[in-house]
């Protein structure tokens, strides 16, 4: 995989998707909540097994970078 880059995997075959789609949280799950933007499809991945496509996605913030991160609720 490309350095840098995040693999987004399980990518539903009925899923439209495709290079620039812009990936954020779906507040499924109740951790995170819905619409925190996690970056940009680069290109998405056909194996031999159709099933199992994964999407390459470049990260909106440069991890390496980040010291400091504040949380705040309400």
């Amino acid at each position: 995989m490309r350095s840098g880059l995040l693999r987004g995997s399980y990518i539903p075959t009925s899923a439209n998707i495709s290079e620039g789609d812009v990936v954020e949280t779906s507040g499924m799950g109740g951790i995170y909540p819905k619409g925190i933007t996690i970056g940009k499809v680069k290109s998405v991945e056909n194996t031999l097994n159709p099933l199992d496509r994964y999407a390459l996605i470049e990260p909106a913030v440069n991890f390496s970078k980040v010291e400091t991160v504040l949380v705040i609720t309400n």
